[in-house]
């Protein structure tokens, strides 16, 4: 631990008051001695003690390419001895919150992968489910001690919730802020929507019913900052855009004929924004690259040698970006500032929380 020596103006006068009494007095063969013993007394009564700070922790939600797993500040707790993966990280007060899978069957079926949508609470496994095809990725939210579960479905403590308006297609993801729960995902008829407590609020218009062609648009993720609401996902001609408080902004590469899919990650720090999102490279045959845009302008991480990664989760805390991920070399990895740090060779990173 560091510590800072801190000497107050009453110790400086001091030993000025003291030189000059040294410099007129008549024993100047003691003085040496008497004056080095003098600092030293005073030094030792009068200094304070500082310590630096530890820096912020961080916590990553991923998969070993086995298990789920949460890292915190690089050092790996397996959440689960069974397959399965951990999708989103929070924490609220001082509990700590996974969600994710577990017990995921090896075998692929018709319907895809099966298995349990689970959370762990500081560690322990809640089951969200029972054994089911594995469809989406989950996310969670906390608000006064009720748990907010999406995965496809909806959930609230454990029981089912059927949202009102259109129905809905499927949810995506949940946040809480304040006393205001949000749903991001698509209604019955293909539109991008977002439900703020229970309330339906179309984003995008999907093509059904008046046409068949095309793709739906979708939203992804949410992130709330005072009374503006911002949602990630793809527009209708399936390119990566966001909405604040409803009005979309599309985001565009720098990089001559790449195409940059769905945002599937956005914080808001200050008046700025910045969303994650799948960047593919057509001149790199086709192979995704991983890329942040803030406020609209392109940054994109280093691959340091992999021929593909990308991105899922972003993170921002002070001056300092933090991106979570894969690359084709380093396995699941994140980043801190373009700085990249391996967490396991096998399997990804999904979800970046820092406090």
């Amino acid at each position: 631990m560091k510590q800072l020596r801190i000497y107050s103006n009453n110790f400086l006068n001091l030993i000025q008051e003291y030189l000059s009494f040294v410099m007129n007095s008549s024993s100047h063969n003691r003085t040496p001695l008497t004056f080095v013993c003098f600092i030293f007394l005073l030094a030792s009564c009068t200094k304070n003690t500082v310590t630096t700070s530890p820096g912020p922790n961080i916590y990553i939600a991923g998969n070993n390419g086995t298990n789920p797993v949460l890292w915190k500040n690089g050092n790996a707790g397996i959440l689960s001895s069974a397959r399965g993966s951990a999708s989103q990280v929070i924490l609220y007060g001082n509990d700590i919150y996974v969600a994710g899978t577990s017990g995921v069957s090896e075998s692929l079926s018709p319907g895809g992968p099966s298995g349990k949508y689970v959370y762990w609470k500081n560690g322990i496994q809640n089951d969200v489910s029972d054994f089911a095809h594995i469809i989406e990725s989950s996310s969670i939210a906390v608000a006064k001690n009720n748990i907010y579960y999406a995965n496809s479905n909806y959930w609230q403590n454990g029981s089912m919730i059927t949202l009102m308006g259109e129905g809905f297609g499927f949810v995506s993801s949940t946040f809480a802020s304040g006393n205001d729960i949000y749903v991001a995902g698509s209604d019955s008829v293909g539109d991008a929507v977002i439900w703020k407590n229970g309330v339906l609020n179309v984003l995008s218009k999907g093509y059904f019913p008046t046409s068949n062609s095309g793709s739906d648009p979708f939203a992804l993720c949410i992130y709330v900052s005072g009374n503006d609401v911002y949602v990630g996902g793809s527009s209708i001609d399936n390119t990566a855009v966001y909405w604040k408080n409803g009005v979309a902004t599309s985001l565009q590469s720098t990089i001559s004929g790449s195409f940059v899919s769905s945002v599937n990650s956005i914080f808001v720090s200050g008046n700025d924004v910045y969303a994650s999102a799948i960047l593919i490279v057509p001149a790199n045959g086709g192979s995704n690259a991983p890329a942040y845009w803030k406020n609209g302008v392109e940054h994109d991480l280093p691959l340091n040698g992999a021929g593909s990664g990308y991105m899922t989760s972003i993170f921002v805390d002070g001056q300092d970006v933090y991106a979570t991920g894969w690359t084709s070399t380093s396995g699941a990895v994140y980043w801190i500032n373009d700085v990249e740090t391996i967490l396991s060779s096998r399997g990804f990173a999904s979800s970046i929380y820092v406090q």
